[in-house]
């Protein structure tokens, strides 16, 4: 980075937390309290490490969306104008643990705590306990949900959110922008074939029986509407991987796209060595070349790679190209407009049948 360049990042940094420490003096009043609000997002462990990340934001009263264009546009705003907290204690208490950090700069907290805690033989949600115990928030402390993959089967999935589970338009804002922008999470589609596919590996969406994990470039202040459309519309609950669009000294976004995603796959595959994963997602943005470098990378801990055709080159392309090479390499791969045809594959596959799918990769599907 060049001299001017990190200049010009620190000065907007600078600017950011300025604006910050005003806006703490000035919002007395405008449906703000003296409370923080304490989110924490679900999180996952294995045997030896429980990972866990929050973020303080000030509370502010939430808007009801109503029914009018601009008042669900400014519902929507509001999800992003959050006003994060740093330096606020939190602690978390788990296992007959007990350990405290403080919020950064730009509110997040991220627990790593070591564990000597067996997984247990079936996938299951646990609960631990955070708290700020120094700082008056909306509730004394609040249960969060940890996901505990079982023995039982060795395999589970790794997903994309934005047109991979729920229909966003994301590659075409101009044509979509009221679905990205106005849209809550009841009027959200999801994508064809995408709930009756999850469900089937799942077989519970709130307990699923096998363990999903979902990686996403959606910012974490959509954490919530997303969870909230995952419900309604039946898709499995799992720890989210989600992105920090705040500003730092050295950088305006913390890490690009693909970077992110990649390195989302990768923390996930390396913190549960001993099972494969089923990837899926869409070619509308860079999905295929995200997994293709995790099949290169990690050969045959990849299960299968699921692609939801957004941008009608499944067929023909680079991308085509990329998941021609994927299937090459034995691993079953599917492209198409929707995942209605993905269940039969699934179930040709027995990757419905974790047991039989977790012991050898099978023959790859002629689909593309």
């Amino acid at each position: 980075m060049t001299t001017v360049r990190r200049f010009l990042h620190a000065a907007i940094a600078d600017f950011e937390r300025d604006i910050d420490r005003i806006e703490d003096d000035l919002v007395q009043g405008e449906g703000y309290s003296k409370n923080v609000r304490l989110l924490a997002y679900a999180g996952y462990r294995n045997a030896d490490t429980l990972r866990l990340k929050g973020r303080i934001v000030r509370y502010k009263k939430p808007l009801n969306a109503g029914e009018g264009m601009l008042t669900r546009l400014r519902a929507m705003m509001e999800i992003y104008n959050s006003h994060e907290l740093a330096g606020v204690k939190v602690r978390l208490s788990a296992f007959g643990q007990a350990v405290e950090l403080l919020s950064d700069e730009e509110g997040y907290f991220t627990f790593d705590l070591p564990l000597a805690q067996p997984l247990p033989l079936r996938t299951a949600w646990e609960q631990v306990i955070v708290s700020t115990p120094e700082t008056e928030s909306q509730k004394a402390e609040i249960e969060v949900p940890v996901l505990a993959p079982g023995t039982d089967n060795h395999w589970g999935i790794i997903s994309d959110i934005d047109d991979t589970v729920v229909e966003t338009g994301a590659t075409d804002f101009v044509k979509n922008w009221r679905r990205v922008l106005i849209e809550q999470p009841r009027d959200r589609l999801a994508v064809p074939g995408a709930s009756t596919l999850y469900k089937m590996i799942a077989e519970d969406h709130v307990s699923p029986a096998r363990p999903f994990f979902y990686v996403s470039s959606s910012p974490w202040n959509l954490y919530g509407f997303i969870t909230e459309f995952m419900e309604l519309n039946a898709i499995p609950h799992g720890p989210m991987f989600l992105k920090d669009y705040g500003i730092d000294d050295n950088q305006l976004i913390k890490t690009g796209h693909d970077e992110h995603k990649l390195a989302a796959i990768e923390t996930i595959l390396s913190f549960y060595p001993g099972f494969r994963f089923l990837l899926i997602g869409d070619n509308g943005q860079k999905d295929v070349e995200i997994y293709a470098q995790a099949v290169e990378n990690y050969g045959p801990r990849i299960a299968g790679v699921f692609i939801r055709d957004v941008s009608g080159t499944c067929r023909e392309g680079a991308k085509a190209e990329l998941l021609r090479g994927i299937e090459a390499a034995g691993i079953p791969t599917f492209c198409g407009a929707g995942f209605e045809d993905a269940v039969a594959i699934v179930k040709s596959f027995n990757l419905d049948r974790p047991l039989e799918a977790a012991k050898a990769v099978v023959e790859p599907a002629k689909t593309i």
